[in-house]
Parts: structure tokens; sequence; C-alpha cells
């Protein structure tokens, strides 16, 4: 494979509530022991991407934190490792602080690698897609540029507000919003493969255009003019842009065929590991159909939950259709359903906490309630 350089974009609009609050939501805790970003930055190890930059929007303290010099995801520092790509020019102006701008700062980073091909892909889409795939389409095609895309039949109820796609014979013509009136269309997966003299001139030319353009808008703006490939990606894509869609995605993971999907013995999801010791199962412990992180002390029933590191659940407590972040603490008896609690949160004096199905109760990091 030609020499790649990877881009993780976070400059996205995803938001899930108060989970975000203090954390982009690339950091999100996801399935008790992984973050959001640690999908694609798994797809560009396993593409064998060995230079990778993080185009950081806010909040990046977590992000510090949690990939470190990106040794857990293989990422060979000799060869090249990861970078964080911060616009601090920008940092506080939101209508300037997007990805091309970021690009535009950080520019010598593309420029200093020996790199013919530049992979974009968001950490919000999660996919196990294989860049090495794409970008030997994108080679066969004499393509400048390509556009990852799925064929959905459910556009009514996921990947609103993406990017849909017209495709003619494996041209784009256009992008529009998906608006959730059709069920069946194409949308983009907001994942590229561009030739690095490509998106030099992209950064360079979009601002001629305006100031404001992200790089999809920039796509986009130039469809009409200029040959934009597509390329089908028919394997495992969610669409996280909502508390509701982590929710439901993170808690769809506790279907066998789902995760059997995604967790494959030849496509490994990396993550920063932690000392910790194993779960502890009490003589009271009822788990069932749940994931349960090291750490964790079970004392009452779990079902159909996702248990992070370090939690701890008292005698006769009841856990269903949850998420509990690290460190969190439920109360002897309490009840907890369809409830996310963020880290180091407890029930402690409330002891019926009880969410909707579809839009689950919030409990704020570190709050007693």
């Amino acid at each position: 494979m030609a020499k790649v350089i990877g881009i993780v974009n976070l400059h996205t609009t995803t938001s899930f509530d108060g989970l975000t609050e203090r954390r982009p939501s690339a950091s999100v805790s996801f399935l008790g022991r992984y973050a959001l970003i640690d999908f694609v930055l798994s797809n560009m190890s396993n593409s064998n991407i060995d230079s990778v930059g993080v185009l950081i929007q806010e909040k990046p303290r977590s992000l510090f934190k949690h990939l470190g010099g990106g040794d857990s995801w293989n990422f060979n520092s000799k060869a090249g490792g990861i970078s964080f790509l911060y616009n601090e020019k920008y940092a506080n102006n939101k209508k300037y602080n997007h990805d091309l701008n970021n690009l535009e700062e950080n520019i010598h980073i593309i420029e200093s690698v020996n790199a013919k091909y530049v992979v974009i892909a968001p950490a919000h889409i999660l996919t196990t897609m294989n860049y090495d795939d794409m970008i030997t389409a994108h080679e066969k095609t004499g393509a400048r540029i390509t556009v990852a895309y799925q064929h959905i039949n459910n556009g009514g109820e996921t990947f609103i507000g993406a990017q849909t796609l017209k495709v003619e014979d494996g041209i784009i013509k256009s992008f529009a919003a998906n608006k959730g009136v059709n069920n069946e269309c194409d949308v983009s997966l907001e994942t590229y493969v561009i030739n690095k003299d490509a998106l030099c001139d992209i950064i360079r030319d979009a601002k001629k255009a305006s100031s404001f353009f992200k790089l999809k808008d920039a796509l986009a703006y130039y469809a009409s003019e200029k040959k934009i490939n597509a390329y089908e990606y028919r394997g495992y894509a969610r669409y996280v842009d909502s508390l509701e869609n982590y929710y439901k995605v993170s808690l769809e993971f506790l279907n066998l065929d789902i995760s059997s999907a995604v967790f494959k013995s030849n496509w490994p999801i990396y993550t920063l590991t932690n000392d910790t010791p194993p779960a502890k199962y009490l003589k009271d412990a009822s788990v069932k159909k749940s994931f349960i992180a090291n750490g964790a002390l079970i004392n009452g029933t779990v079902e159909n939950s996702i248990i992070g590191r370090d939690v701890e659940i008292g005698t006769g407590a009841i856990v269903k259709n949850s998420i509990i972040f690290t460190g969190a603490k439920i109360a002897e008896g309490a009840v907890v359903v369809n409830t996310i609690m963020d880290k180091r949160s407890q029930v402690k004096i409330q002891k019926d906490l009880i969410g909707d199905p579809q839009t689950p109760l919030y409990v704020k990091e570190g709050d007693v309630v």
C-alpha cells in the first residue's frame, strides 16, 4: 500500500447532552472499557496506517489522557505515531473553528509526511472499515477524491442530518442533507481518501467560496465540477450523534450477532488498558445479558446493561437497560432502569431512577442522588 497519513476528524456537531459537557463525544466511554474514538483509531491501525493526526475541536483534556502517545493502537512513533492537531487561533470562535482551518493551521504535519494519500474519518460514525480496501479502489479509478457511503433502508430513523449522496456510475453528482423523508438512501460515512495534493488544493481554495466551509461543505460545493468517486461500504456502521442514539447503539451490542460482527479476531478494537482486578460477583449477584468491566463489584441484579470499571452495585439493587460509567456506586436496594450514570456518580438517597426506554435518564459525573 502506498504511504498514507490518517486524520481523525473530531470537528462535528455531535452532542450527547450532559455526557459531552466536559468531554468531546470521541472520548465518551463505550461498552464499559472503550472510548468511541477507539473504533476509528483501530481501523487505522488494522489498515497499517502508522502516522495519524487527530483534529481536535474542543475540550481536549480527556483525549490527551486517553490517547497518550498512541501506543495502545500500535502506532509506530519512529514511522509517524499520533499527533494532536488543535487550532488555538480559532478555538473560541465556533464559525471559524472547523476542520479545514485546523488542517491549514497544521498543514506542516501533512506536508512533512512522505504520503501520497490522506484518509480522513470521523469518530461519531462507528465502522470496522478496512481503509486499505478503500485506497485500493481509489487507486484503480484514478480518482483524486473518494467518499465512502452506505446504502441504508432506515433513513427516516437514523443518519438524520447526515449527508446523502446522488451516485451515478460510481461518481457523486450531488450531496444533500438527510431530512428523514426517504428510508432508502445512500448516506455519506464522512470517510474520505484524498490525494495529498488534492487536499492541499481544497484547503487553499475552499475559503474563496466561504471562510465558514467545512470539508464536507467544500466537497458538496465542488461536486458539480470535480470528479468525486463513491466507495460503497457494506459492513457495520452506526451514526452516534445524540444521547438517545448513544444509548441505543450501546445496548445494541448486547445482541451477540451485532457484537460478533464488530469484535472479530482478525480486526481487534484496541483501547487504553487499565490495571484493575477481575469483576467480583458476591452471593446475591445475578447477571444476565450484560457487559461487566474489570474491577466491578456486583451484589445485586444486572440485566441488559453495561457496567464500567470499578462500579459497585449494592445488595439487592436492580439495574436494567442501563449504562453505568467507571466508579459509579449504586446503593443497597436501589432500582436503576433506562438510565445512564456518568463517572463517579452515586445512587444514595433517591433509590428509584426510572428513565424512558427511548430517552434515558442521565445522572451527571460525580453527582449524588
